[in-house]
């Protein structure tokens, strides 16, 4: 074994070892349907929800433990192989466990052959071609085949019809069919060469042993909870968001301002520039997106610098690029001017408020995509329904920051709405929906007794505006439902 050839030159033997293994633990979940046995009774389905469920954990955790190795806990991989005991004996079992044991083990190449003797079709050498890509009837390889964000697991065509067969066998064996959404896309997405984040794979791995004890309902639950956290922690905002209790409805409770006397200085620097500007003939009117963004932070932003920065970067984004590359501005004095205040608002911020400056760091790595045609109806739908249920310039915010990130804008392209979501209209929503979603779900946890009459008052309100998606669910469900979109919009699912 010492002369195998190592069609990845920059790593180990075991390392290809390892990798192979994980890949097969993808590869054997099409062949647990030959393990399946008929289910009839209650008792059976419920058996077969949980046999599901620890083949797909199995699964998950080979691959998250194969991408983050020693930093994916040991322990989480053995709990892992704990699991699979509910499983009946069969080759699905026996791969599992052995791709399992393969990454932490000292020979994993021993392992990989049991594995490949398993599966019958395949040596080692077929397995090796497979995934080094030297087969021409596979894609290429990206250069990051390992290392990178997106390491390619090759699944060949012999599974490809049994991957729908297996999830569908599974959903009606187990008298399921939402809680295998989730694993149905994330196993998709391997065919699709596309994983889906791997920071999001492995928190779902991260589940607590309780919470797998508790079933495939209860991990589903579990996981739009991680999501939603996931999506806040993507889009962050330096608020609270709670429920009032004397009117039921959300609210925004913004981090103190620093330095009050400069950011109001500030901000009527700003305010006296933007009317300098309109007064004369430099372009910008009472209805440009820019002057709306910057009296919005004026009236509305004065105590809520995350706010406050958010807008005005995106003031300031809009103003250099009419300015200096499409020349839709003139380049007067009272237009420069206006872009020196608002920069400077935007570093007098930051400078005052270091977790403002973090975020914004953050923030400046997302690459947004657009949303499809249902999920911009669904917004659109949802924005009088997330304004309803909340108060104040929270759910102003709502009226406003929806329309501009579905490009409803006021006036026409270019000095309306950009093509693509800005960053301020984006992280208002998806961080402030994702909050709402996880705050509901503890909210009607903690009530018990009065849960149903909660959610009821929150779902009625929905329908009234004519939304239906996610309702099943109660409206945990649409909220968690708009987490799903931005987690889309990132390209995160």
């Amino acid at each position: 074994m010492n002369q195998f050839n190592n069609p990845f030159e920059s790593h180990t033997v075991d390392d290809v070892m390892r990798h192979l293994a994980a890949e097969a633990a993808l590869r054997a979940l099409p062949q647990f349907d030959e393990d399946l046995i008929p289910f009839e009774t209650h008792a059976d389905t419920a058996r077969a929800g949980f046999i599901g469920l620890a083949i797909a954990r199995a699964s998950l955790t080979a691959v998250v433990r194969n991408r983050f190795q020693d930093a994916f806990a040991h322990e989480k991989v053995l709990s892992a192989a704990k699991y699979l005991r509910l499983v009946e004996d069969g080759p699905c079992k026996s791969i599992l466990e052995r791709a399992l044991d393969a990454q932490t083990h000292t020979n994993p190449i021993l392992l990989l052959e049991r594995i490949l003797d398993t599966f019958g079709e395949f040596s080692l050498g077929d397995m090796v071609d497979l995934a080094g890509k030297r087969n021409d009837n596979l894609p290429k390889p990206s250069p990051d085949f390992f290392d990178g964000p997106e390491r390619n697991f090759v699944l060949p065509d012999i599974h490809s019809t049994g991957e729908a067969f297996f999830w569908q066998e599974l959903a009606e064996a187990s008298g399921l069919q939402a809680a295998w959404r989730f694993w149905r896309d994330w196993y998709t997405a391997f065919y699709s060469r596309s994983p889906l984040d791997w920071e999001l794979q492995r928190r779902v791995a991260l589940i607590e042993d309780d919470i797998w004890d508790s079933g495939p309902e209860a991990v589903a639950d579990e996981i739009e909870r991680i999501q939603a956290r996931y999506l806040a922690d993507k889009f962050p905002l330096v608020e609270t968001v709670d429920l009032n209790p004397d009117t039921g409805k959300f609210r925004a409770t913004p981090t103190p301002v620093e330095n009050a006397p400069l950011m109001s200085a500030l901000l009527t620097q700003i305010s006296d520039n933007l009317e300098d500007a309109m007064a004369r003939h430099n372009g910008v009117t009472e209805n440009s997106s820019e002057a709306r963004k910057i009296r919005r932070v004026v009236n509305r932003y004065g105590n809520d610098p995350q706010q406050a920065e958010l807008t005005l970067t995106t003031v300031a984004k809009n103003l250099r690029r009419q300015l200096h590359e499409t020349h839709e501005l003139p380049d007067s004095s009272d237009n420069i001017a206006l872009l020196n205040s608002v920069e400077d608002g935007v570093r007098g911020i930051r400078a005052n408020h270091p977790e403002v400056a973090a975020n914004r760091e953050q923030l400046a790595q997302i690459a947004f995509k657009e949303l499809n045609p249902e999920d911009r109806e669904t917004l659109e739908k949802a924005a009088p329904v997330l304004s309803a249920i909340s108060e104040g310039a929270m759910a102003e915010d709502f009226a406003e920051d929806i329309p501009e990130l579905i490009n409803d804008a006021l006036l026409p392209l270019p000095s309306g709405a950009p093509k693509l979501p800005g960053a301020d209209a984006s992280t208002r929503v998806f961080n402030r929906v994702s909050k709402m979603a996880l705050l509901v779900d503890k909210t009607k946890k903690g009530l018990q007794k009065g849960a149903e009459a909660f959610d009821s008052d929150l779902v009625k309100t929905i329908r009234l505006a004519g939304v239906t998606v996610g309702l099943g669910a109660g409206a945990v469900g649409f909220l968690y439902k708009l987490v799903e979109i931005g987690l889309r919009m990132l390209g995160v699912i």
